[in-house]
């Protein structure tokens, strides 16, 4: 099962997410050996950022995947820019969604992941100094060089999403947002319902809310954990993440969850959620947990 994207790109149901990988405590090599089972599973989208694990995670992941001989076009490559972090020379994190910044950023990008091309760039979250015509003189530059295919942004709400839009030739093919059992601020705030009339499949980032879901103690997960543990026995499922999951499947805008495992078996996990559907009623049990009362 794949997600249309664009026209010329789709996306596999599920992502595998290098946020994480300074965590992971797996090699090159290790990751090299992954690479293949995780195609095997269906999953040919990678999603990055130059800040993950300060650039380590597209080092590693470039070096990994050459190391495959698998072809370039088997796979689709996500990064994402414009977050600067503190160093030696930078006391505070900032924003810098500049042409000149953008193209760097890729171009380096484009090194450490030993490609000639990125699939989808995303800005990595809004910028409030952003000069939106210097930002899409960028996307246009890139598009003509061939450097990047598609555009997007993440963690943008719909006025700073549209914003940019009205400055761009490129069209802006997705929104990268926190949507869990856990997380519905993308719900209240309408950026998921602005998805949908754009007719754009959002990529969920911490769709499992940061594990919180098995090990949360606070009121609000505790009755979110009960209703999962009671739909899972409701359905068949193996374990309650299989149902956090199919929550996510069961909306109708078309979510792309990332999955942020080093582990074959967990990577695995939110493929098999795919055979699982609820019911308006389970799904709405757990909307209710988490806010914990029932719909008006």
């Amino acid at each position: 099962m794949r997600m249309q994207m664009a026209p010329d790109l789709s996306f596999s149901r599920v992502a595998h997410g290098y946020w994480r990988w300074d965590e992971w405590g797996i090699s090159v090599d290790d990751l090299a050996q992954l690479l293949p089972q995780i195609l095997d599973l269906g999953i040919t989208t990678f999603d990055h950022a130059d800040g993950y694990a300060l650039g380590a995670a597209e080092t590693a992941f470039g070096e990994a995947f050459a190391k495959t001989g698998i072809s370039r076009e088997s796979i689709e490559i996500i990064t994402k820019c414009t977050l600067v972090y503190p160093n030696e020379h930078v006391k505070v994190k900032y924003y810098d969604t500049s042409r000149e910044h953008i193209i760097a950023r890729v171009n380096r990008s484009l090194q450490k992941l030993q490609t000639d091309y990125i699939d989808l760039l995303l800005l990595h979250r809004p910028d409030p100094l952003m000069d939106p015509e210097s930002t899409a003189a960028a996307f246009d530059e890139l598009y003509e060089s061939g450097k990047v295919r598609h555009f997007g942004v993440s963690n943008y709400k719909p006025i700073d999403f549209d914003m940019l839009q009205s400055f761009s030739n490129q069209k802006l093919i997705t929104n990268q947002i926190e949507v869990s059992v856990l997380q519905h601020e993308n719900f209240d705030d309408r950026t998921v319902q602005h998805a949908v009339m754009k007719r754009i499949h959002p990529i969920v980032w911490s769709p499992l809310a940061g594990g919180r879901i098995f090990t949360g103690q606070g009121e609000e997960e505790v009755r979110v954990r009960e209703a999962l543990e009671a739909i899972r026995a409701e359905i068949g499922a193996p374990a309650i993440d299989d149902v956090a999951l199919a929550w996510i499947f069961t909306h109708p805008v078309g979510f792309v969850p990332i999955t942020g495992a080093a582990e074959l078996e967990l990577i695995r996990r939110p493929i098999e959620a795919l055979d699982y559907t609820l019911t308006k009623e389970q799904y709405f049990t757990i909307w209710s947990a988490k806010t914990g009362r029932r719909v008006p």
